[in-house]
């Protein structure tokens, strides 16, 4: 897979196009020196896996916040036992009072009195969860299980919180009822009001936006009606909901037995749906937009930038103490440097040692020294140093896209794009495609992820063009002005589509990328398409000249630590 690391040392000057950056030099500690001139990368990864020990608190066990909110869930569940207890005693004395009495009946109907035995359910199973779940965790003290801790935590304490709904459900169903007794004609008359409204914005939709889309885009039908179906069922809802609460209240005027409680659970739901739809109805229209929106992007060129950071150690080999100094280089290189440097395991990659008439410098790389172009002696911290070693401390892969990009018939290009590795590995055999296309009539979240021939997305769309048929009798797909530039991408004369091609891409292809075929049974599309091969714009694009068209392979995709199309092989020390 491709390595992306980050430096270990900190930067100064531009590391481009070979120019060197300023050697930084830090004192080390006045000590003497070891054998070794550094350390070895086993010592240092021992070194830095104690210090991430020390940071993330092994050997202290669980983070203490952590801990102290788990070993709470026992005080909580006797917290809730206690407050339900009290709701319950509440309840208790408000059903002796003479208010509670036109309301016993909704009360027994209901069985409000279950509400308690289901909330102390739910504490005896926040109890068992947390002996069996979360205090096993808890004694084990291991930093590791903080996640879980945390989980089992958060999921007892809902139950718990669900337990105290239960225990609230009775005297909150009272008030419920009891206000729909005191303010029916309040409630009725806000009831009324709500349905308008709910009904003047469903209709203003429907013959709105809604048809407008619909006559606009034919083919999309079926997804605009699946999308709006949710506020005909509100509306439908709206008629069902006001009809009772017609009937209620028509009982309560005429001193009848109405059912206060089905009048208020209406009136409220009421209430939902419309604040529902308040929150709904401006992202639907804001996705009816969409569908007149068309944009496509063709991966036009790639490009990789390589660093590496060269580390010197210096020191004064005829010092009984170990005095040493450290500079730091970066360097762009190329992607021949990069590999020849990061394809070994070498500790140390030069040197310099005392000579008689000077310093002797030596390496290990052969002529990728001379294309480092390090100065041995920059900033040479002091004249009695007399050796040093220089090793490759980091590594780094920077990635870029250019893009060709047409937005409703209108075209530009963009200037180099960085984008993630793993990204750009997912792209390398997409060269010349298309690999996001949203035509006319289509909603965002449906817009092509997959990567096509570019206009092939709008091809049978009649926003874009039409079918005709050659001197033969094939059936071929031809531009309106504004999207001819599909039909020459590559080269001139231009070429189109087929409807056998574009028929099979669309009943075969719509999950996975389409490089069509050639009549010899060759790719056609995609970085090793015979379409972009033989193109004189993409065969001078920089993907091309830097030997991208000659290393790539099929076994990039998904490939492992290898990255091939015109970089190098990713390894790092």
């Amino acid at each position: 897979m491709i390595s992306y690391k980050t430096n270990k040392e900190a930067l100064t000057g531009t590391g481009l196009g070979g120019q060197g950056l300023k050697a930084g030099i830090d004192p080390g500690p006045a000590r003497k020196r070891p054998t070794r001139t550094r350390l070895s990368p086993i010592i240092r990864c021992l070194i830095m896996a104690l210090m991430l020990t020390a940071l993330t608190g092994c050997g202290k066990g669980l983070p203490d916040d952590i801990k102290k909110n788990a070993k709470a869930v026992p005080d909580s569940i006797e917290a809730a036992q206690k407050d339900i207890k009290k709701t319950r005693e509440k309840f208790a004395s408000l059903k002796k009072s003479v208010k509670f009495k036109p309301i016993a009946a909704y009360a027994q109907k209901e069985n409000w009195d279950q509400m308690f035995a289901k909330a102390g359910q739910e504490l005896s199973r926040a109890g068992d969860l947390y002996k069996k779940d979360l205090l096993p965790l808890v004694k084990k003290n291991k930093p590791e299980l903080a996640p879980q801790v945390l989980v089992q935590t958060k999921r007892i304490n809902q139950v718990i919180q669900e337990a105290r709904q239960q225990a609230n459900g009775p005297i909150n169903r009272f008030l419920r009822i009891r206000e729909a007794m005191d303010n029916t004609d309040d409630i009725h008359s806000k009831a009324g009001t709500i349905d308008q409204k709910i009904i003047t914005r469903v209709t203003n939709l429907k013959t709105g936006p809604v048809a407008k889309a619909r006559d606009k885009f034919p083919d999309s039908v079926g997804n605009i009606d699946s999308r709006f179906a949710p506020f005909l069922k509100i509306l439908q809802d709206t008629k069902t909901r006001l009809k009772v609460i017609n009937k209620e209240y028509a009982a309560h005027t005429s001193k009848g037995n109405a059912d206060y409680a089905a009048f208020i659970d209406n009136a409220d739901a009421l209430s939902r749906d419309f604040k529902t739809l308040g929150q709904t109805a401006p992202v639907f229209e804001r996705d009816l937009d969409q569908l007149y929106e068309s944009y496509t992007k063709v991966l036009q060129d790639m490009k990789s930038d390589y660093y590496v950071t060269i580390k010197r150690e210096s020191w004064d080999e005829n010092s009984d103490y170990y005095n040493p100094r450290f500079a730091t280089f970066q360097r762009q290189v190329s992607p021949s440097v990069y590999d020849s440097l990061t394809e070994n395991d070498l500790e140390t990659i030069a040197a310099l040692s005392p000579g008689f008439t000077g310093l002797k410098f030596s390496n290990k790389i052969g002529n990728t020294w001379e294309k480092l172009t390090i100065n041995p002696t920059e900033q040479w911290p002091a004249r009695n140093h007399n050796a040093a070693s220089f090793w490759l401390e980091d590594t780094k892969e920077i990635y870029y896209h250019k893009y060709l990009k047409e937005e409703n018939g209108e075209t530009s290009e963009t200037d180099w794009i960085k984008v993630d590795p793993s990204f750009y590995e997912q792209n390398l055999e997409f060269l010349g495609m298309a690999i996001l296309s949203k035509p006319f009539g289509v909603f965002e979240q449906d817009r092509l992820t997959q990567a096509t021939p570019p206009g092939m997305a709008y091809v049978g769309n009649d926003k874009y063009g039409e079918w005709k048929k050659d001197g033969q009798g094939t059936s071929f797909w031809s531009w309106y002005g504004r999207y001819a530039l599909f039909s020459h991408l590559f080269f001139f004369p231009p070429s189109y589509f087929h409807y056998g091609s574009w028929n099979g891409w669309r009943n075969n292809y719509g999950h996975k990328p389409y490089f069509g075929k050639t009549q010899n049974g060759n790719q056609q599309y995609g970085t090793r398409g015979s379409f972009v091969k033989q193109s004189p714009k993409y065969q001078s694009s920089n993907f091309s000249k830097t030997g991208g068209f000659k290393s790539q392979s099929a076994s990039v995709r998904g490939g492992g630590s290898k990255l091939r199309g015109g970089g190098p092989k990713a390894k790092g020390k």
